[in-house]
């Protein structure tokens, strides 16, 4: 039996912190099952990106947004939007 998956898009704003003592601002759009799978995308991609640690990434709000809201082509792939 296959499972279909539901996936949803988000948008996921916070900071990260970057060298000492500088924080750098973030908002990355991306496509999960829930809000807690799009925290946890966020602190991979992060940490993939800018090698940073995850007690150095702050997320400050997580938000489901529409097929119209979506402004990454992969993000807007992987959900089935349409223009």
């Amino acid at each position: 039996m296959c499972t279909v998956i539901t996936m949803k898009a988000f948008e996921v704003k916070g900071t990260f912190k970057v060298g000492d003592r500088t924080w750098q601002k973030f908002s990355l759009q991306v496509a999960s099952e829930d809000a807690e799978g799009a925290e946890e995308k966020v602190m991979t991609i992060l940490g993939s990106r800018h090698r940073t640690p995850r007690r150095s990434i702050n997320i400050e709000a997580v938000g489901e947004i529409s097929g119209k809201q979506i402004t990454d082509v992969v993000v807007r792939h992987q959900v089935g939007a349409k223009l």
